[in-house]
């Protein structure tokens, strides 16, 4: 299977985030992968491609 490139857009990605998750995101923790779902694969591909990528440019 191919998939199209990621580009940087002002396009939005359809996530659900426990709020537990969300508390400690918002408390400077580290927020997990697996705490984020999302509606279909297509986002949750784009979802870890932007959170690699901003790992990447720390």
């Amino acid at each position: 299977m191919t998939h199209k490139p990621i580009e940087d857009n002002n396009e939005y990605i359809s996530i659900e985030v426990k709020a537990s998750a969300l508390s400690r995101m918002l408390g400077g923790h580290n927020l997990h992968l697996t705490d984020i779902h999302c509606s279909c694969s297509e986002n949750k591909r784009k979802l870890q491609y932007l959170l690699l990528k901003a790992v990447n440019n720390k």
